[in-house]
């Protein structure tokens, strides 16, 4: 086994390699690295089995070590090395690619062995999931193609027909009704189809996480609503510098599928509330509507992939607009909440992490 430790203090880095020599079952191989930019360095041109990474470093603060743990694509497995007093930012690693850390106070040869090993298999794991994942992605956009496709086929033949019979016969009622509906259902399945293929992608794709002002988002989705689809609304929000991690592309489509929830289902100028606030590591974001509003107790069915509480046919939708919220939602380690009363509105609390 090839081990890369980084770091800089020559006795943790003695009792780290006494422990590793002291385990029967490796033929061990170790190299060191002092600082942060040689270890990056020796990653770049050499292969490992698994990397040893102390958070303190002399050419990189605990912050700068971390950012670099938490965005990057490591090629192989990473355990952090830290006092006790780190433990609780070494956890908070492990939900973001880290496969394990250790304490160096009570670092044993036996646990040292436990630890990597695990370590390389958890991340083997990640490498199949990932490869699935990419699967998954192609096999979602090739069955949206070749839906689209056939669907777009279908609409043109029909308005085609339509265009054709108008010149040599006169439609009755019955007719127009016909190719009317033919439309709805058509564009109907077109929108299931793309709202299907955004539900099963959100977490498969490559998507970049950055620093992210929400409002900004909030900010963008409107005029983009407001510009496209040519209903009027209103929306009270006090602009916050409310950094979080978090995507782009995906943080759109949150608040694209929460505006229009909020515009379809109102039978008056729908007005949406916006509020921040701070709360611990969490950015919270109140979303009120004017809405119609449902009976609370189908909140457990609200999202719900294919649930819709309003069965008439005259309210389009597919079933699948707060499922693909939710998922965005815990894609981005944050949750959300929903209270609602009929004829008065409904309110969204939404929480992401801190940047």
């Amino acid at each position: 086994m090839r081990v890369l430790i980084i770091e800089d203090n020559p006795d943790h880095f003695e009792i780290t390699e006494d422990a590793f020599l002291s385990i029967p079952e490796l033929n061990i191989q170790i190299v060191s690295a002092m600082t942060l930019s040689m270890g990056i360095e020796i990653l770049s041109s050499e292969q490992f089995d698994i990397c040893l990474c102390d958070l303190q470093l002399p050419d990189s603060s605990i912050e700068h070590t971390v950012e670099w743990l938490s965005y990057q694509t490591h090629s192989l497995p990473m355990v952090i090395l830290t006092s006790l007093d780190n433990v609780d930012i070494a956890e908070d690693l492990l939900n973001k690619g880290v496969q394990d850390y250790l304490a160096k106070d009570g670092l044993t040869s036996r646990l040292l062995y436990k630890t990597c090993r695990y370590a390389i298999e958890r991340w083997k794991h990640q490498q199949t999931v990932a490869g699935h994942n990419k699967d998954m992605q192609v096999f979602c956009a090739s069955l949206s193609h070749d839906f689209n496709g056939h669907i777009n086929r279908i609409m043109g033949v029909s308005k085609a027909l339509q265009s054709d019979l108008a010149q040599r016969i006169n439609f009755s009622s019955s007719d127009l009704q016909w190719f009317s509906y033919l439309n709805k259902s058509t564009n109907e399945i077109h929108s299931l189809v793309s709202d299907l293929h955004e539900y099963l992608s959100v977490g498969y794709a490559d998507q970049e996480f950055v620093a992210i002002d929400i409002s900004d988002v909030i900010k963008n989705v409107e005029d983009s609503l407001k510009s496209s689809l040519q209903i009027e609304f209103i929306l009270n929000m006090h602009k916050n510098n409310c950094l979080i991690q978090g995507n782009v592309a995906l943080l759109q489509l949150l608040f694209q599928n929460l505006f229009s929830n909020s515009i379809k289902f109102n039978e008056r100028l729908p007005v949406i509330d916006i509020t921040f606030r701070e709360s611990g590591d969490y950015i919270e974001i109140e979303f009120q509507d004017n809405g119609v509003g449902f009976n609370p107790s189908s909140v457990e069915k609200i999202f719900k992939p294919f649930s819709r509480l309003d069965k008439s046919k005259s309210t389009p939708g597919s079933g699948l607009g707060l499922s693909i919220v939710k998922r965005i939602i815990e894609h981005h380690y944050g949750s959300i909440n929903v209270c609602s009363e009929i004829g008065v509105g409904t309110r969204f609390n939404l929480k992401f992490l801190k940047q």
